[in-house]
């Protein structure tokens, strides 16, 4: 391969381009037969390159969630930053807390010598399992500075009295 052929496929490379999923796999696959064949040399070169496409693969967005009881309550509390209470949805399912929306974001930045606009769009789904039964009308749910609070009454259980059997 000629240098002049190498200059183009480094330029090549470097063009931004749509995210194509084998592509990626199939560079994964030299870098890890690079790795193999040369044990420490290829670390520095797996580092440099990998970043360079790894920005426009598509993202998944997953809010934190924390579960606990407190007070007779089962509270979740999910960190959603920069979301409009209009863009989340929470439901009860079988047993299930869903926590799901929508985010679209736009952000516009104008100056004398340049313009940038950033979108960004995503959605979310978290299916959090309830360790006992719920009704619907125990649930009440909150949402102040990012921070989603779904509070979830427990029912009181009441426990069997112990019965003493005799033995014959």
């Amino acid at each position: 391969m000629s240098t002049k052929d190498l200059v183009k496929r480094e330029e090549q490379e470097l063009l931004p381009r749509t995210w194509e999923p084998f592509r990626f796999i199939e560079e994964m696959e030299r870098e890890v037969e690079r790795l193999f064949a040369e044990p420490f040399s290829a670390w520095p070169r797996m580092l440099t390159r990998f970043p360079r496409f790894m920005p426009t693969m598509p993202t998944l967005f997953t809010p934190r969630v924390d579960l606990f009881e407190k007070d007779g309550y089962l509270v979740a509390k999910a960190e959603l930053p920069g979301l409009k209470k209009e863009e989340i949805e929470v439901e009860l399912d079988d047993g299930y807390l869903v926590i799901k929306g929508e985010h679209k974001g736009e952000h516009e930045v104008t100056e004398e010598s340049f313009y940038r606009m950033e979108r960004s769009y995503g959605k979310f789904f978290r299916r959090i399992p309830l360790p006992t039964e719920v009704k619907a009308e125990a649930i009440s749910a909150t949402y102040n500075d990012g921070i989603l609070e779904v509070r979830i009454l427990v029912p009181k259980v009441e426990k069997p009295e112990t019965l003493k059997v005799k033995i014959a």
